[in-house]
């Protein structure tokens, strides 16, 4: 069936949503049955196109790595856009959205900096700042990502993460936005 039309669209959704969960309903958590829904094609950008991202970066192995990061960001981005998960577990999945895109700021900074600033994040943030490589918002933006970024600790965090507001859409969009302006100074797109 060749989706033509957005009441097209929102019947097809209906069913397929009717016919995941009925799978769900028999083989509940019964891993042993063959029951894999095959993921869409098409969705996921290519580890070339993500190397292209950032080849600004002087490390290979960096650049590939940052590529299948990349890769399993769209993964969850795609269950944030195409899925209704809700609640604590949507919040958690964008929580490793924001961790993910952390580590590979955090990860780009220290390569793209290799020689010229070493130390920890907040001294390679304000060293592009100085250099005039970014600009105060980008700066505070990518140090706010950085803080999130580091709720990986569950050991260091004060507060049950239930009552957080950290991890929100608007917060996602967001951390998306700081790492895009980032690559696109430092010369990646």
């Amino acid at each position: 069936m060749t989706i033509s039309s957005d009441e097209e669209l929102s019947k097809a959704i209906d069913e397929a949503s009717a016919l995941v969960q009925q799978i769900q309903d028999y083989v509940g958590r019964d891993f042993s049955k063959p029951a894999k829904l095959r993921f869409p094609r098409g969705y996921l950008r290519t580890a070339s196109e993500a190397r292209q991202r950032v080849g600004f970066l002087s490390n290979r192995t960096l650049r590939s790595n940052i590529a299948y990061t990349l890769q399993l960001a769209d993964v969850q981005h795609w269950i944030l856009n195409r899925t209704d998960l809700s609640g604590m577990a949507k919040e958690m999945v964008i929580k490793l959205q924001m961790f993910l895109l952390g580590t590979i700021v955090e990860s780009i900074t220290k390569n793209y900096l290799h020689g010229k600033c070493g130390g920890n994040f907040c001294k390679r943030t304000q060293y592009l700042l100085e250099a005039g490589e970014i600009d105060e918002e980008l700066k505070l933006d990518i140090d706010w990502l950085w803080g999130l970024r580091n709720n990986m600790h569950l050991f260091q965090l004060d507060n049950i993460e239930w009552s957080s507001t950290d991890y929100t859409i608007a917060n996602h969009n967001r951390a998306v936005r700081a790492f895009r302006h980032l690559l696109a100074k430092l010369g990646g797109s």
